[in-house]
């Protein structure tokens, strides 16, 4: 059989650096000693206790870009040589090298599959670059544009690896007690270590950085292990978990496992399957069927435990958001350093703070969109309120808010609404933005949604689709519920205007919402799009569009909501998502 690497040809001689505990890279290098073109020297990174230089190239093999990524911190200093590769032995698709401004001159970049074998990198440069370097930008880069900084937490790791999740910075150190060293410009906040010891004062934090010996489980890296790429339908039934990690034996859950998974009705996982597995099928939105004991937090085990028809599209996909939910908050990366940072008394960033822009012309429609507001959990929720031609109740809208945050404008009913939201965005006091209308439904973590879905993308604007459209009664026929054939969890060019999340910074750079007085979403997606940016959407079960026949910015037909090409399933009256968690309050059959 042809070996993956066989067209490869690097200068010599060559460094190939390899995780030891990476059982799937360890068996893919079998016979590259014997390739032509290639003069390896195969240094595993447990044996590495210093600078490795003198190399005319240099090749790291990895699994997949969780294993890349992770393995960042250990690289040393390796000198300049002039190519540099990256061959992943079990992901499924290529991803190219953005090189950086202070690197020499590339010469040559391939980003293509390795025969049927994962994929490879490899970029060469005209003068030496420095390996080191390139290679942790490589391991920045795998997992697409997005947040890679550390939150405001400095890790260092004493006597064992670095955690899932990019941290190419991050120290590695023998003994906790290193963490103290007076000469390290910058000291960790947290030392997260094998065993126990006695770390000194650090005159930079003025304190001894915090030992943790019991970090619990493994985070899973989620810029690499989300749920994009997930299906409402599947080809095939349950799948045993053994059927698809089985090579020359069981093997660990990689890019390749999740991707082959998507195909499935649901993944089977016995008691015994790792952790570290478990964790990566989760957040992935992988439908599971668990059995025995698990050891992850309460609310992700409880979420895996529940009662569900796999059988029924709708309950499956709902319970794969339950799932990727839970496993998001407990054991992302995001979580874990969080969970660090509250045991060091530090700063950490974690989700950002959203302000909510509303703009209303219907007084009758106020309370309502208060109280979709007011329900939201798992983020931090300020309400801008731009009344548009009427001066609401501020009492009564500080009532229905509670203790949240919130601001209230009043204009001109003949104001732009494009105006109206410009300078909504402009008094809200978040970084991030989230335009909301005030007659459709939210689900009670829906702001918490876009934010997960915001973090493991990397998009610039995130946002559900109308998937779910209520139609209210006319003369032709009774109110219905329609699902839409709309797919998500994908990058896309459209998502529904109540729902679009971005930064303020990018808005600003947009030059705010058009002044238009309609299709002020579709104004800016087209401006996103136009600048390079990048759409994402995320799942649709908690948010409903509704439609009454007027009234509405987006002029539209409502039968055009149920052309039959585009219609998934209908139901008689209002029959959103269980995901939606509806207040009887706000039924519009009046809760029955």
């Amino acid at each position: 059989m042809t070996h993956p690497l066989h067209d490869l040809r690097l200068p010599g001689p060559t460094l190939v650096l390899v995780d030891d505990s990476d059982s799937l890279a360890l068996e893919a290098l079998h016979g590259i000693e014997d390739l032509p073109g290639i003069e390896p020297t195969v240094v595993p990174l447990s044996t590495l206790d210093g600078p490795r230089k003198g190399w005319g190239s240099v090749l790291v093999v990895a699994a997949d870009r969780a294993r890349l990524r992770r393995m960042a911190s250990a690289v040393p200093l390796l000198g300049q040589c002039k190519a540099v590769a990256c061959w992943l032995t079990d992901a499924p698709t290529p991803w190219v090298l953005v090189p950086r401004p202070e690197w020499p001159r590339l010469v040559h970049l391939a980003a293509r599959e390795a025969g049927d074998r994962g994929v490879l990198t490899v970029a060469r440069f005209a003068s030496g670059a420095r390996a080191q370097l390139v290679v942790m930008e490589m391991a920045r880069q795998a997992a697409g544009p997005g947040d890679t900084t550390h939150g405001g937490l400095v890790v260092s790791y004493a006597d064992r690896p670095a955690a899932p999740g990019i941290d190419a910075r991050s120290v590695l150190l023998r003994d906790a007690a290193g963490a103290g060293d007076a000469d390290r410009d910058v000291p960790p906040d947290v030392v997260v270590a094998r065993r126990g010891g006695d770390v000194a004062v650090h005159h930079v934090i003025d304190r001894a950085p915090t030992v943790v010996t019991d970090p619990g489980p493994e985070p899973v890296d989620e810029r690499v292990f989300n749920p994009i790429g997930f299906r409402k339908d599947w080809d095939h039934p349950v799948v045993d978990l053994s059927r698809l990690v089985d090579r020359s034996g069981p093997g660990p859950v990689t890019e390749g496992v999740v991707e082959a998974a998507r195909a499935f009705q649901g993944v089977r996982v016995p008691a015994d399957t790792p952790t570290a597995d478990l964790l990566a099928l989760a957040i992935s939105g992988v439908p599971l069927v668990t059995q025995g004991v698990l050891d992850v937090a309460p609310p992700l085990a409880a979420a895996l435990d529940a009662e569900v028809d796999l059988d029924d599209a709708l309950r499956r996909e709902e319970h794969s958001l339950a799932v990727r939910r839970a496993a998001f908050d407990h054991h992302s990366t995001l979580a874990w350093r969080s969970a660090l940072a509250s045991r060091a008394g530090v700063r950490h960033v974690g989700l950002p703070p959203v302000s909510a822009l509303l703009s209303t012309k219907r007084p009758d429609m106020l309370d309502f969109a208060l109280r979709q507001v007011a329900r939201q959990r798992g983020a931090e929720v300020e309400l801008v309120l731009a009344a548009h031609g009427f001066e609401p109740d501020r009492d009564a809208v500080r009532r229905a808010l509670g203790d949240r945050p919130h601001q209230v404008l009043t204009f001109d009913g003949s104001a732009f609404f494009g105006d109206v939201l410009t300078a909504a965005a402009r008094a809200a006091s978040s970084d991030v933005l989230l335009k909301v209308d005030d007659d459709d439904w939210y689900a009670p973590d829906a702001v918490h949604d876009l934010l997960m879905a915001r973090r493991f993308s990397g998009a610039d604007v995130v946002g559900m689709p109308s998937e779910f459209v209520y139609l209210h009664a006319n003369a032709e026929r009774e109110a219905l519920t329609v699902r839409r054939r709309h797919p998500s969890e994908l990058f896309a060019r459209f998502v529904a205007g109540g729902t679009l999340l971005l930064d303020r910074g990018l808005l600003r750079s947009l030059g705010d919402f058009r002044r238009v007085r309609k299709f002020v979403d579709a104004q800016l997606l087209s401006g996103v799009e136009a600048a390079g940016g990048r759409i994402y959407r995320t799942h649709g079960l908690g948010y409903v569009l509704r439609r009454t026949g007027a009234g509405h910015t987006w002029q539209r037909n409502d039968e055009e909501f149920r052309r039959p090409d585009i219609v998934a399933s209908e139901w008689p009256g209002f029959q959103p998502s269980l995901a939606l968690e509806v207040d009887p309050l706000d039924r519009p059959d009046g809760g029955s």
